[in-house]
């Protein structure tokens, strides 16, 4: 069952799509969209299926409409403003949920938004586990420079190889100092065109894993 609310922001009303699980809530998570200007919306395939994941582990999914999307008040802000809107919803689900665990997950822009947001929040209210696919930590043509903060989590990173929109060298280049694993799906682009099965497996086997030793 999918509801859509309107919660208050920075800059106004913020529209949210909430995906119910069945039987009792195991967690909550904030998924987040590919980028605004060229089309990203919370149902696009990646960010639709990361919040499928995420409510077969038994969590309510939030999936936020970023800055003049759909009825989201305020306009882009290069995920300046974006971020800040995100910490500020992030503050108002860990105040609705209280005690229940946080995920948070997010597709190429919505990933950038994400990364900024760990680094910014304090230890009690970062994420227990986040999935960022398709991370952008360099310059996207026609878009931006991504200026991606280091940051540290229990971490899935997922990328394509023929990613030519957010390149896996520069991904490489920013997790190498951190540390991170990257999982690479051989072939995929930066909309993993054909790819959902095999990043299907990749999310479940990771939330799966972690779930079982919780």
């Amino acid at each position: 069952m999918t509801d859509t609310i309107f919660l208050e922001s920075p800059v106004g009303k913020m529209e949210i799509y909430v995906d119910y699980p069945l039987g009792e809530y195991t967690g909550f998570a904030l998924v987040c969209h590919p980028h605004p200007l060229v089309g990203g919306t919370p149902q696009h395939k990646v960010p639709t299926l990361l919040a499928q994941l995420l409510l077969e582990q038994g969590c309510i999914v939030y999936r936020p409409n970023f800055r003049g999307v759909g009825q989201t008040a305020g306009v882009h802000d290069d995920g300046f403003g974006e971020t800040e809107d995100m910490l500020n919803l992030i503050e108002q689900l860990q105040q609705r949920h209280r005690g229940l665990p946080f995920y948070a997950a997010g597709f190429s822009f919505g990933a950038h938004v994400l990364a900024n947001c760990q680094a910014r929040l304090s230890a009690e209210h970062k994420p227990r586990q986040m999935i960022l696919c398709g991370l952008p930590t360099a310059d996207v043509a026609g878009l931006r420079c991504y200026d991606t903060p280091a940051i540290q989590a229990d971490l899935l990173l997922i990328h394509g190889e023929l990613d030519d929109v957010t390149l896996l060298s520069d991904l490489m280049l920013w997790a190498r100092p951190q540390r991170h694993l990257i999982t690479v799906l051989p072939g995929a682009n930066h909309y993993f065109t054909g790819y959902l099965n095999q990043l299907r497996l990749a999310i479940s086997r990771f939330l799966v894993v972690r779930t079982a030793k919780l």
